[in-house]
């Protein structure tokens, strides 16, 4: 099976600070993979990163960073923009501020086809139309007319993944996408991403904090904190045997229909550290309950099956 994105040793630096280091990833063709982890492991960075938007001041190196097919590493610049544009999609996680309160929806939508595809505004409008069609307006004409500050959260997310569907994407990148959205209007929007890659064949890179969430779509995934892969592997196989303490961790703070009204969501206790992540051993170490000595200065790397953790646990 072909691979939609492959990263080999990402680094992401702010001066000589890590925010990532030495993170892989290989998302196959035609899957939904999950990338989780707690706010501040450098999830959406890693993003940002495969669709050159890092923030100003940040620089990122890599081994290979490949896209549909090609090493944006080793194409100029102008000529990565566009193949970026046309193969990859981006749903953020912040839908007030990706879309301009001041611009009519169908200009914004329509922008990037024009200037990828070369395609008239008519041929633009007609094909958003159809992709708004697609995510569940009843009267996408008229959702084209309105600013974003007319539309509610859940809308708003509709029409970023249909402005995501534009170009006919190999990969779609969702950055939290069901953030800010009731339990309800999450459901929708997530069934709609699971029948885009069912019926499209798109590729999914799902960023979440909600292992639940993941664990229901995804086939893949990886597992990241404090800017590195703790553990991945095949979905099904990590949750039936979670081998590094923090997925084990993550998993027990999943909210269970069983809790009790009122009762206290758990939680990991202490914090993902933004400090020192070049150090060599386990950065988990302060919050680990089954951390050693050892643990300061080295963690053992696993791999079986394709199930991978980097843990001094056997």
């Amino acid at each position: 099976m072909n691979e939609s994105v492959v990263l080999k040793n990402l680094n992401i630096k702010a001066g000589e600070k890590h925010l990532v280091r030495e993170l892989s990833l290989n998302i196959q063709e035609g899957e939904i993979f999950g990338l989780v982890g707690e706010s501040g492991s450098g999830k959406t960075l890693t993003a940002k990163s495969i669709i050159n938007v890092l923030p100003e001041g940040l620089s990122y190196t890599a081994g290979e960073m490949r896209i549909a097919g090609r090493d944006i590493l080793k194409i100029p610049k102008n000529e990565k923009r566009i193949h970026i544009g046309k193969n990859a999609g981006y749903i953020p996680q912040n839908t007030v501020f990706y879309l301009h309160p001041m611009i009519k929806i169908k200009n914004q939508i329509a922008d990037g086809y024009m200037y990828h595809m070369k395609k008239s505004k008519r041929e633009a409008l007609i094909r958003a139309s159809a992709f708004l069609e697609r995510v569940g307006f009843d009267n996408p004409k008229n959702i084209l007319n309105f600013y974003p500050w007319q539309l509610s959260g859940g809308m708003r997310q509709r029409v970023n993944i249909a402005m995501a569907l534009m170009n006919d994407p190999k990969v779609i990148i969702a950055d939290e996408p069901t953030t800010a959205l009731d339990s309800t209007v999450q459901r929708q929007v997530m069934e709609l991403f699971k029948e885009i890659n069912e019926e499209l064949s798109i590729s999914i890179l799902l960023i979440s904090h909600d292992l639940g969430l993941v664990r229901h779509y995804s086939r893949g995934l990886a597992v990241m904190y404090a800017g590195k892969v703790v553990e991945s592997g095949r979905t099904e196989e990590i949750f039936k045997n979670p081998k590094h303490p923090y997925t084990q961790l993550l998993m027990k703070i999943i909210p269970s229909l069983k809790m009790r009204k009122n009762e206290p969501l758990a939680e990991i206790p202490g914090y993902v550290q933004d400090e020192e992540r070049d150090a060599e051993g386990c950065l988990f170490i302060k919050r680990c309950p089954h951390a050693t000595d050892v643990c300061a200065k080295f963690a053992k790397e696993h791999n079986s099956d394709g199930h991978y953790y980097r843990c001094n646990l056997e």
